[in-house]
């Protein structure tokens, strides 16, 4: 994270606004729905080529949704790309991917789940990307939604603080730093990586989030960033949702391993964040500055 922090520019009305689908096969109803409304909201959808396409599990071949990603940065009246949604495979478009071009003319990045390995990329190049929900949100859900209202302020230009509810057992303190993260899974195969977010923590805000896997494997990653020493100098850490996973017969619930892994952080830490894999997923400024305030009462992240 030593690139220096490069925000595109702000969405305006009448900007065009990208639907790719970088990994799996998308219900068109929900790109249907997100059509509808970007044009509600004064932007123009332009919908990639092979976004509604299927090839196997995915939208199409690497190639063909590498061609949808290149095709909007070939547009320069395109200032946003948001993905369909997430679903394995983005990982296959990070050896091609543009990121050269994204460089040159800095796009919107719209997506979580997966697409974390995207954001991943694009925030080792100072990149601030837009961790949120994606076409299924924007479809079900009206326009005076909390998290979509959230969203486009943010790709407005606005910095919204946020503030969510404090934890038995939230370690108290204040930190400032990178905002970095997403679904812990994903990012944890980075490791070793040129993009991996755990390369340079110093100066991070970690955040984490991950759906159906099990408590066991979710502490097999956390021993891996404890023994490589990561949970001893990250500056921080948001803990959010871990869905759709059973107990075992060590640990009953998710969260009470991870406070049990992260007990002895030196760092700030706040758990269960609303952001995740659930109705009210809060859109965050991936590889943003941002400061950390965890305290008795409140929890508030505010962007720099």
């Amino acid at each position: 994270m030593s690139a220096p922090v490069s925000y595109p520019r702000p969405l305006q009305r009448g900007d065009k606004v990208a639907i790719v689908s970088p990994a799996s096969v998308i219900n068109p109803d929900y790109v249907d729905g997100a059509v509808a409304w970007l044009h509600r909201r004064g932007y123009i959808p332009v919908v990639g080529r092979h976004a509604l396409g299927a090839s196997g599990s995915y939208s199409g071949t690497p190639d063909e949704r590498l061609s949808d990603i290149r095709d909007a940065l070939a547009d320069s009246e395109v200032r946003a790309v948001l993905c369909s949604r997430g679903g394995y495979g983005a990982v296959h478009l990070i050896p091609d991917f543009p990121v050269k071009k994204w460089e040159a003319d800095p796009r919107w990045l719209i997506g979580f789940s997966d697409i974390s390995a995207l954001h991943a990329l694009l925030n080792s190049r100072g990149i601030v990307t837009v961790h949120a929900s994606m076409c299924k949100a924007l479809a079900l859900r009206e326009a005076d939604d909390e998290c979509n209202r959230l969203l486009f302020e943010m790709l407005e230009g606005g910095r919204p603080e946020h503030h969510f509810m404090p934890h038995l057992a939230n370690h108290h303190g204040i930190a400032t730093g990178r905002l970095i993260g997403g679904n812990l899974a994903v990012i944890a195969d980075l490791i070793g990586t040129p993009v991996s977010p755990f390369t340079t923590p110093e100066d991070t805000i970690l955040f984490i989030e991950d759906i159906a896997e099990p408590i066991y494997k979710v502490e097999r990653i956390l021993w891996q960033l404890c023994l490589a020493g990561f949970l001893d100098r990250v500056g921080g850490i948001v803990v959010g949702k871990f869905t759709e996973y059973r107990p075992d017969r060590n640990y009953s619930d998710m969260h009470s391993m991870i406070a049990d892994m992260l007990a002895q952080c030196p760092c700030p830490v706040a758990f269960d964040a609303p952001i995740g894999h659930v109705d009210h997923n809060m859109p965050l400024l991936s590889g943003a500055p941002v400061s950390l305030d965890v305290n008795r009462s409140t929890v508030a992240l505010r962007f720099q």
